[in-house]
């Protein structure tokens, strides 16, 4: 069944743990894969944590290990953020409509090489494989305390209100931080409908695709943020100034319409409430006699 919950299904704890026991097998697999580079490895590895996070809030009201597995998880994969953060700004540069001169350019500007040696990444990407070995363990223990659509209710009403709550908080915004925690909420929004597609395909594979996309674009926006402070960053010897100018004011541009494009998305997702959403969802769960 993959990344999925089947509609109506009794044993929740069950589910959960099949998911998990998934994914974690997913990780250690690309992990273990010596025909995959050092940033595909990483990217796996990350997006596995983000999908294993978002499950477990999905059950957290009813899991009382929950903040405990969400917090290992997290300090797991930061480890691996400064390696993603490089990725992230070649893939950034690609995103922007630059002038080919000016492309080449910013590129051979930000050319580096993962900070630390070979050696030291194998070191940590070894020593992140030992934390989610260790995590994958402790699945088989990972009890709920209800089962049912009592087990995922309170999860989807909490989830879709921090969802309702962000999005506005980031439209007021004066600084950043709002839209780093609507990112989140976002992402954890596009994983629970994909949990929740098995239950009814033909309704969630459209929110799926739509969440899809808002974390696309909320992560584009994210991705242009690290790559104006890496230009704003660079000396005139690596950078012209007048260079680094159009560079930085085309990002701030491209910044701007990510944005937008992310609102407008969001906007009819997290249009109902949380309570008539989550009773919505409920009417398709209850399997029909």
């Amino acid at each position: 069944m993959g990344y999925r919950f089947k509609a109506g299904e009794k044993s929740v704890t069950k589910s959960v743990r099949r998911i998990a026991a998934a994914e974690f097998a997913q990780i250690q697999a690309s992990l273990a894969d010596p025909s995959l580079p050092l940033a595909r490895k990483v990217h796996d590895a990350r997006k596995g944590t983000k999908r294993l996070r978002a499950l477990i809030r999905l059950v957290a009201p009813v899991f009382p290990e929950a903040a405990a597995e969400i917090a290992a998880l997290r300090a797991a994969a930061g480890e691996l953020s400064a390696l993603r953060d490089t990725g992230a700004l070649t893939e950034a540069v690609a995103a922007l409509p630059l002038p080919d001169d000016l492309a080449g350019k910013l590129a051979a500007a930000l050319a580096a090489k993962p900070a630390g040696s070979a050696a030291s990444h194998r070191r940590l990407l070894a020593g992140f494989a030992a934390e989610m070995s260790a995590a994958a363990e402790r699945v088989e223990g990972w009890a709920l305390e209800a089962e049912g659509w009592k087990a995922l209710a309170p999860g989807l009403k909490r989830a879709h209100r921090r969802l309702r709550k962000s999005m506005a908080a980031a439209r007021r915004a004066t600084d950043e931080e709002p839209v780093h925690e609507f990112r989140k909420r976002a992402k954890d929004h596009w994983y629970q409908t994909l949990l929740l597609r098995g239950a009814f395909p033909d309704v969630m594979q459209g929110y799926a695709e739509a969440g899809e996309k808002l974390c696309d674009d909320l992560g584009l926006w994210r991705d242009l943020g690290l790559l104006e402070s890496a230009v704003g960053g660079l000396s005139p010897r690596k950078l012209s100034a007048d260079d680094a100018g159009a560079a930085l004011t085309l990002i701030a541009k491209a910044r701007r319409r990510a944005l937008r494009r992310a609102f407008r998305t969001a906007a009819p997702l997290a249009a109902e409430t949380p309570e008539a959403y989550v009773a919505r969802l409920k009417a398709w769960w209850t399997p029909r006699r």
